[in-house]
């Protein structure tokens, strides 16, 4: 990608790469949240490579990730956990500089400064779970399918694809949705060039061995499932409104670019007018991929997810986050490289871009995903030596234990009475805390509290027995 002869722009990208690093780490502080700490407890009861495989059938066991902390341990320091996503995170922004550089090098370094910073990316490339991989495995699969067009006559990627498509779903299923995407891609851009017939053969000689992998893939989590007494798992599941779909759709957008309008579905509008204006102008060979990732897909995911409940969640469409910052740093690209008034705006809106997403990304590492592990330093600093805990449900189950147990902090967790010296409360809603609350016919009062901004995370708060202080804290024996 880069030559001797272009030391500033490596020089910048170094930045830009050092800048994302930086972000990601600032966003890997505090404890597991529930999704990560579940994650790690799959993998201390699974203990083996092929029980994370087989015997974990569970839609938040993420292979890839579950492999790595089974390699670095289920209760190591929260920051060695998401090292495979902060690593494949960063990654992925050289990747995204590679596809924008194949059109201009400013292209190429607008595209890997919005990866680094789109507080999206921040977020998921820094917390425990498989999405920092998966989106390298589709970066990656873009850049092949990318060289691959620009060639009438180069024999087709298949394998490559394949491979990359294997190591995509090892890492989140949800790269399927990326194979939606190429294929539509693949299909419109040769048929400009011929009939559609060649199309499609030109499209299923890519993708054929990639279709193989997911079969493969499918029917392998389809036999685990049968074989396990349990079938297959899901976490929560929320039913399917068109106002919780709309404030997903605005959230991604706001968690992408860094600004949006106060309400869901303008922000949504404004949006759809800006990537319609933007795809007018983009490469004819790309275009497909931006109209089918940013547009076609959310729209059908949307239809499923109407069917079969569900309102989504922001990470459902990082096929689409992926989609929209591409778009927008070819647009940006061309149009500096056009110069007059057209690179003046285009300037100001990713200065804009660039502000925007920094602010965000600072007030999600201040929130850090609501960080459980507060709650722990709350107990030890009232109990050194160890204390008991009530919870209501087995949802934070594993948060209060992959956190203790990662400071070596006795805690002995309970969801039945009698009363224990604390109690752990999952908070629903923006209200804040109550200030006391009573659980097995105890008082309790409040000790602190934690909130997640947005995407991931988990609101809670923590209350101290109120009767009975001589025993509160008491030593777990």
């Amino acid at each position: 990608m880069l030559t001797s002869t272009q030391p500033r722009q490596a020089a910048a990208l170094a930045a830009i790469l050092l800048l994302g690093l930086s972000l990601r780490l600032w966003n890997a502080h505090g404890g597991l949240w529930v999704d990560e700490a579940w994650s790690a407890q799959f993998v201390a009861q699974a203990g083996s490579p092929w029980g994370i495989v087989w015997r974990v059938n569970h839609d938040n066991n993420h292979y890839l990730n579950s492999l790595w902390i089974l390699l670095v341990g289920p209760y190591a320091p929260p920051l060695l956990i998401r090292a495979l996503s902060i690593a494949t995170g960063t990654l992925s922004i050289a990747v995204a500089g590679a596809i924008g550089w194949r059109r201009t090098p400013c292209t190429g370094l607008i595209a890997a400064l919005l990866f680094a910073i789109s507080p999206i990316l921040v977020a998921y490339g820094a917390e425990a779970r498989g999405y920092g991989p998966m989106l390298l495995a589709l970066l990656l699969s873009i850049l092949v399918v990318d060289r691959w067009l620009d060639h009438d006559d180069a024999p087709p990627p298949a394998w490559t694809l394949a491979v990359l498509t294997f190591a995509g779903l090892l890492a989140q299923l949800t790269y399927i949705f990326a194979l939606a995407a190429f294929t539509g891609w693949i299909v419109t851009a040769r048929s400009r060039r011929g009939s559609i017939d060649a199309a499609v053969a030109a499209t299923l000689r890519a993708l054929g061995p990639s279709f193989a992998v997911l079969a493969f893939v499918v029917a392998f989590v389809v036999a685990a499932a049968s074989a396990s007494t349990t079938g297959f798992q899901a976490g929560g599941y929320p039913s399917f409104t068109l106002s919780a779909f709309a404030d997903v759709l605005a959230e991604t957008i706001a968690y992408t670019v860094g600004v949006a309008l106060p309400d869901a579905w303008p922000t949504i509008g404004l949006a759809l007018i800006a990537i319609a204006a933007l795809l007018l102008r983009a490469h004819p060979d790309r275009r497909p991929l931006y109209l089918f990732a940013t547009i076609a897909f959310p729209l059908v995911l949307g239809i499923a997810l109407w069917r079969i409940g569900n309102a989504g969640f922001a990470r459902y469409y990082l096929v689409a986050v992926v989609g929209l910052l591409l778009l927008l740093a070819d647009s940006a690209g061309a149009a500096i490289q056009h110069g007059g008034r057209r690179k003046a705006i285009a300037i100001a809106l990713t200065l804009l871009v660039i502000v925007a997403c920094i602010r965000r990304d600072g007030a999600l590492a201040g929130a850090a995903r609501g960080d459980p592990g507060l709650a722990i330093a709350a107990m030890h600093a009232r109990a050194p030596s160890g204390t008991s805990v009530l919870v209501d449900t087995i949802r934070p189950i594993p948060v209060l234990d992959v956190a203790a147990r990662g400071t070596g902090y006795p805690l002995a967790i309970h969801q039945d009475c009698p009363a224990a010296a604390y109690t752990f409360v999952d908070l629903d809603g923006p209200l804040p805390p109550a200030a006391t609350l009573t659980r097995c016919g105890a008082r309790y009062l409040i000790v602190r509290s934690g909130r997640h901004l947005a995407l991931s995370g988990l609101d809670w708060a923590l209350y101290t027995r109120a009767d009975l202080p001589e025993k509160r804290g008491g030593t777990v024996r």
